[in-house]
């Protein structure tokens, strides 16, 4: 597998195509993120958070870098307590899985949503919307999970899981069961209370306006980024027509970003 495929398969070492993936998969209107909540640790499958009862901040690069979901690190509960278990979640699911690259990008967004920080403040398990858990069970049900006895969820098979490695779709038959059962709650999205679900575009529309504040420096693309985004591009135009549209505006704010983050 090349090195472009290999981004492609793990985004963790590119979160602006992260971002605007997420968003691409999304809907909803705009929800301001709560400047007072703090961190509540999610309990179930996800480690404390090191910084619970303090406000979601960001992390500096190096030893406390975050290991994947790094769009976040701007402002998040995240350590690599939460991030690590997610990576290697991700990883085994991409070697043991079996799964499509469609599968891995959903689940990756999906396992990430542990440091968004609207979810960070809620308290119980990350709050899912109904239909991004429709579509990660719809790209993954081919894919194969196993049971872990310890937290009573499934997740992707590990190497020790041959015997009880099975497709998802035997687990769960449709997404809002294949969350639960991968320790995650799912609201419906036309429920109207005030919390936004994870998966909606105003779970995460906050993150891009500051990132847009925050850029001030412009350098020139590498080979290699432009590479991967003509992969990715290709990528989608197998998708709907809206979530080409989608993604096509997402992109033209995207080269800012990623600007600023190689400057």
């Amino acid at each position: 597998m090349g090195r472009c495929s290999t981004k492609k398969v793990l985004l963790i070492q590119n979160p602006i195509l992260f971002l605007h993936l997420l968003i691409s998969f999304s809907s909803g209107g705009a929800v301001k993120p709560d400047p007072g909540g703090v961190c509540v640790s999610k309990g179930g499958r996800f480690p404390p958070y090191e910084s619970a009862g303090k406000p979601p901040n960001s992390v500096g690069r190096g030893s406390k870098d975050l290991t994947m979901c790094r769009v976040f690190r701007k402002r998040t509960c995240c350590s690599p307590a939460q991030t690590t278990p997610a990576f290697v979640a991700v990883r085994n699911l991409a070697t043991y899985g079996e799964a499509s690259q469609d599968c891995l990008h959903l689940f990756e967004l999906l396992e990430c949503s542990i440091c968004n920080p609207n979810v960070g403040i809620q308290p119980g398990p990350p709050r899912i919307c109904s239909s991004f858990c429709d579509r990660v069970f719809e790209a993954c049900k081919d894919a194969y999970f196993a049971s872990n006895a310890l937290t009573q969820t499934i997740g992707p098979c590990g190497v020790n899981d041959e015997i009880l490695c099975v497709k998802a779709s035997y687990w769960e038959s449709n997404g809002t069961s294949f969350c639960e059962a991968a320790g995650f709650s799912v609201q419906k999205d036309e429920d109207s209370r005030e919390e936004t679900c994870y998966g909606s575009k105003a779970s995460l529309e906050s993150v891009v306006e500051s990132w847009s504040r925050d850029s001030k420096k412009k350098t020139s693309f590498k080979t290699e980024t432009l590479s991967c985004f003509k992969d990715l591009l290709q990528w989608v135009r197998v998708m709907t027509t809206i979530q080409k549209v989608s993604m096509g505006v997402s992109f033209l704010v995207a080269g800012m970003f990623l600007s600023r983050s190689r400057g």
